[in-house]
């Protein structure tokens, strides 16, 4: 087996190696259409619902699920992560329009 085999069998591989990638890729997501949003951004989305406009956490979590396809265990942890946050800081209050 000379050089050229060694480079044909390597070129063999990765091709292969790709091929498997690319169909696991696509299978898990690219399929559909999902596209990936940092998870600071949600965070953010998160706390602007929750302490700016005063949802209710449960519709917050609603809203993550349907429109970012959040699952609803991550959507869950994700607010109240927020809400032990903001009461370990400062209680709630409400405010005056």
């Amino acid at each position: 087996m000379g050089v050229l085999g060694a480079i044909s069998l390597s070129v063999g591989c990765t091709v292969i190696v790709s091929a498997a990638v690319w169909a696991i890729a696509y299978r898990v997501g690219f399929r559909e259409g999902r596209l990936t949003i940092p998870l600071r951004v949600v965070h953010a989305l998160a706390d602007h619902k929750l302490d700016c406009l005063g949802e209710h956490p449960d519709k917050v979590v609603r809203e993550l699920i349907r429109e970012l396809a959040m699952s609803e265990r991550e959507s869950r942890g994700l607010i109240a992560s927020k809400l032990r946050s903001a009461s370990s800081v400062e209680p709630r209050t409400l405010r005056s329009a």
